[in-house]
C-alpha cells in the first residue's frame, strides 16, 4: 500500500522498469512505483552490433578515438573522461524514496 498526495491509502506495485545507461556499456536496472525507486541490478551487454545505426563499425569507433589521443597529445591537453561520482547517483524527487533489493 502506499499513501497518496491526497492521503489516502492505495495499493499499488512497483511495475515501471527504468534503465539507467553507464558509459562503459554497462546498465542499471531500476524498478519504479508508488513514489519509490528499487534497485534491482546492474547488467552487461549479452552481445553488440555489427555497426551503429550510422552504419559506423566498432574498429572505426576505435581508429577515431586513437586519432583523438593522439591529437590531445600532441597539443598537450587531457581527455577528461566522465567522472564517476556524477554518474553514479540517483537523482529523484524528494518525495521518492529510494530503496536496493537485498
Amino acid at each position: 500500500h502506499h499513501v497518496e498526495s491526497d492521503g489516502i491509502k492505495r495499493t499499488c506495485y512497483q511495475s515501471q522498469f527504468d534503465f539507467g545507461f553507464l558509459p562503459n556499456g554497462q546498465v542499471k536496472v531500476w524498478l519504479e512505483g508508488c513514489g519509490k525507486y528499487t534497485y534491482v541490478t546492474e547488467l552487461s551487454p549479452t552481445s553488440m552490433p555489427d555497426t551503429d545505426y550510422n552504419s559506423i563499425t566498432s574498429k572505426q569507433y576505435f581508429q577515431a578515438t586513437e586519432y583523438v589521443k593522439k591529437r590531445a597529445k600532441k597539443a598537450h591537453a587531457t581527455l577528461t573522461p566522465i567522472p564517476w561520482d556524477k554518474v553514479n547517483k540517483v537523482y529523484t524527487s524528494e518525495n521518492y524514496i529510494v530503496d536496493q533489493l537485498h
